[in-house]
């Protein structure tokens, strides 16, 4: 393990969520407005047009928070998929994983991948409710905010009780599942790795 290797397996874990996440944002978009302005009749089609309709398809769905969504991506992600190899076998102690060191590596940088992209989270959601109060910049609206709220209080600790162990969850159900399903496949021949420790990339696939 070096340096460079850590780098980029937190790079590519990163960027392969921020790419995923920046092609949904207008579901998180109104996923978040519906959340923050309660029940409402219209489905979220029909809010989804609606937001189109009158800021239009760019400025009203896909633009809101895209930056903050990506940068968050890039550190919760990466932290989380790119460094969970790392502290899994840290837990496991030079054994082979068992289900409790994955669980727990997976929480730890889900939890420690939230903590990270806690203040980059509170911009997202600033953006996609009121884009219009915002800048469009994630360092602009930091500085906004911090001017307004406090570092801290605005954006370091901004609803990290409910993030954190929230991102942990998300981590455990993703990465833990995944990497156990992962080590069973690899008992079964069409899944083994070749002669040279190489995994098809099938077995990432399914």
């Amino acid at each position: 393990m070096t340096s460079t290797t850590v780098a980029l397996d937190v790079a590519c874990g990163g960027s392969a969520t921020a790419v995923v996440s920046a092609l949904l944002n207008p579901t998180d978009v109104i996923k978040t407005r519906r959340q923050i302005g309660g029940l409402t009749s219209a489905s979220p089609l029909a809010m989804a047009r609606s937001v189109a309709a009158t800021e239009g398809v760019w400025k009203g769905l896909w633009a809101p928070g895209l930056a903050a969504t990506v940068y968050r991506e890039l550190l919760y992600s990466g932290c989380t998929k790119g460094l969970y190899p790392y502290a899994r076998d840290v837990f496991a102690g030079g054994d082979d994983a068992s289900l409790a060191s994955r669980l727990a590596a997976a929480s730890a940088t889900g939890f420690g991948g939230s903590l990270c992209a806690n203040a980059i989270d509170v911009v997202k959601i600033k953006q996609f409710e009121k884009p219009h109060l915002f800048p469009a910049s994630v360092v602009a609206t930091m500085r906004q905010l911090a001017a307004e709220e406090g570092i801290v209080r605005g954006l370091v600790l901004r609803g990290v009780s409910a993030s954190a162990p929230r991102g942990a969850a998300i981590a455990v159900g993703e990465v833990t599942t995944y990497d156990s399903t992962k080590a069973t496949l690899r008992t079964w021949d069409a899944f083994a790795p070749d002669a040279a420790g190489a995994e098809p990339f099938s077995l990432h696939v399914v």
